[in-house]
């Protein structure tokens, strides 16, 4: 029981520790008082907490006395990313997607029941949207989110059919109502999905005829991705020739 005892307090521990981390998404840089209450503990056991984080990089402290993610968690960010896929794929692919359609591309992975950007190039234009590497959105709402949904958790549901076979979503104002988004999936071997490629932008630049412009280079883009990670094409280059068939009509 002494045991059983000693691993629950280790595992609340760690809990706490998490929770500290996560405060940061509401702010880059919170003091104490802040951390206190947006987790709930007593300022004494943040003090401790935070005496262990900040000694193996987590949070780091300013001169003011705040507090702000330390350099380990960047560390682990690039260890994410690198499991995912290599940047040395997925970079070129956003840069010359920005270059076609001056929108922002991203590429999404699903965790659990949201998605998060892992890559991201944004566009050179002053107004865009601005979703961040690592920021977690919603599998329900915008494009990517449905791309994961349509080809993962809920592949077998009618309601995606249109979409798998089209291999392509466009969504309007369901993250940020002046926003707007396309996406197709990328494959792994095994037919598996690896992620969602995405372009965004503000909802006003996305008119039917951009959408069906920016759509085959999407198109293109996913399926060579798809390629270069050993995953089947055969649905995309299908979707790739119905698309250059509506954009030359």
């Amino acid at each position: 029981m002494a045991v059983e005892e000693k691993e629950d307090r280790g595992v609340a521990t760690l809990e706490r520790a998490l929770a500290i981390l996560g405060t940061f998404e509401s702010s880059p840089s919170q003091s104490l008082a802040e951390m206190s209450r947006r987790t709930g503990l007593y300022k004494s056991t943040l003090l401790r907490l935070l005496g262990t984080l900040e000694k193996f990089g987590y949070v780091g402290q300013q001169a003011d006395g705040s507090y702000h993610v330390g350099v380990a968690a960047l560390h682990l960010g690039s260890l994410y990313q690198r499991w995912v896929k290599p940047a040395e794929l997925i970079d070129p692919v956003l840069r010359k997607l920005v270059e076609q359609t001056g929108e922002s591309s991203s590429f999404n992975v699903q965790e659990g029941d949201v998605r998060v950007c892992v890559y991201r190039v944004d566009s050179p234009q002053k107004i865009r949207d601005h979703v961040r590497v690592g920021d977690l959105l919603p599998l329900t709402r915008g494009a990517a989110g449905k791309v994961m949904l349509a080809f993962g958790d809920e592949a077998g549901e009618p309601r995606w059919k249109e979409l798998r076979e089209s291999c392509f979503c466009c969504t309007k104002g369901e993250i940020e109502a002046d926003t707007a988004a396309i996406a197709a999936p990328v494959f792994a071997a095994g037919g598996v999905l690896e992620g969602a490629l995405a372009i965004t932008g503000p909802g006003f630049r996305f008119s039917d005829e951009k959408v069906e412009s920016m759509r085959l280079a999407l198109l293109r883009a996913a399926c060579a991705l798809s390629r270069d990670f050993g995953g089947s094409t055969a649905a995309l280059d299908a979707a790739v020739h119905r698309a250059q068939l509506t954009t030359s009509a």
